[in-house]
Formats: C-alpha cells, sequence, structure tokens
C-alpha cells in the first residue's frame, strides 16, 4: 500500500496490486471459477477483476504489426520447408548408385 497526496492536501491511500496477484486472479477466473467469488475472496471488486481481465485479453491478442510478422514468418517457413523437401530428393537421387 502507497500513500499519495490528492489535490485536497491531505494524504490517501491506495492499494498497489502485483503482477502475480493480478495474474493469479484471472487465471482463476479463467480456470472456470465465477469472477464474482474470486473477487470477495480476494479482497477486490468485481469490476476491478474485469479490467484485468480486459487488459490481460488485449495483452494476448497480437497486434495488426504481429499479425503481418506471423504471415511473413510463416510464408518464409512454407518456402524454407518445401527447399529442404527438394534438397532431400536431390541428395536421394545422388546418393543412388549409377545404372548401367
Amino acid at each position: 500500500m502507497t500513500e499519495k497526496s490528492n489535490s485536497g492536501g491531505g494524504p490517501s491511500t491506495r492499494k498497489k496490486y502485483t503482477p502475480a496477484f493480478k495474474a493469479e486472479c484471472v487465471r482463476q477466473v479463467a480456470a472456470g471459477a465465477r469472477q464474482s467469488d474470486v473477487a470477495r475472496a480476494q479482497g477486490i471488486s468485481p469490476a476491478l477483476l474485469g479490467r484485468w481481465q480486459r487488459q490481460a485479453l488485449e495483452a494476448a491478442v497480437p497486434s495488426s504489426a504481429e499479425r503481418d510478422e506471423i504471415k511473413q514468418l510463416r510464408a518464409a517457413l512454407k518456402r524454407v520447408e518445401m527447399e529442404r523437401d527438394i534438397l532431400k530428393k536431390v541428395v536421394t537421387i545422388f546418393s543412388q548408385p549409377p545404372q548401367s
């Protein structure tokens, strides 16, 4: 817990939660526990837990730039696999004894 001064001049307290705590709460809901039950058990509001869930989902979904990179990497992988398959066939052909 940290203390912050608000504009009114008096100190106000605001709880800070660790990323591990947030991730554990989100994991419990993802595992099938009810959001309200997890929130109550951890002493947080269901709205706060919902916000953490949305943030975790946004972090898990790739951006358009990441999707473009994934598409390019898959195309490159496909090309390299095709080249590998061709080279395997060439090695097989050249390793056979000559036919007389």
